[in-house]
C-alpha cells in the first residue's frame, strides 16, 4: 500500500536525521526539518493531504541544513518524490446522494 510506503520512508527519513518517531529530536542544525518531517508524519497519519504537502514542501526548503550535498541531494529528492506521490482523496458525500 503506498500509504504504508510513504509512511515508512518518511519514518527512516527521520532517523537518519537523528530523530525519532516519538515526537522528540535533536535540536541540532536540521532541528526544523525533522518538526517538518515529523509535521508531515502526522498529516499522513491524519488523512490531512493538505497538511502532508505543506509539511513536505516546508522539509525540502530546509534541507539547506545538510551538510553533505550528497544526501543532501538525495533528501530532497525522496521529498519531492513523495510530493509528487498521487494520494487518493477522502470521499466526501455529495449532496443528495445516499451513503
Amino acid at each position: 500500500m503506498q500509504h504504508d510506503n510513504d509512511l515508512i520512508r518518511l519514518n527512516e527519513l527521520i532517523a537518519q536525521l537523528g530523530g525519532t518517531v516519538t515526537g522528540t529530536h535533536s535540536m541540532g542544525p536540521c532541528g526544523l526539518l525533522l518538526e517538518h518531517l515529523e509535521a508531515a508524519r502526522r498529516g499522513l497519519l491524519g488523512s490531512m493531504r493538505g497538511e502532508y504537502n505543506m509539511s513536505l514542501t516546508q522539509a525540502k526548503e530546509s534541507v539547506v541544513c545538510i551538510s553533505d550535498k550528497r544526501v543532501r541531494s538525495e533528501t530532497k529528492s525522496l521529498l519531492q518524490s513523495l510530493l509528487d506521490r498521487k494520494q487518493p482523496a477522502p470521499e466526501v458525500a455529495q449532496p443528495g446522494s445516499a451513503r
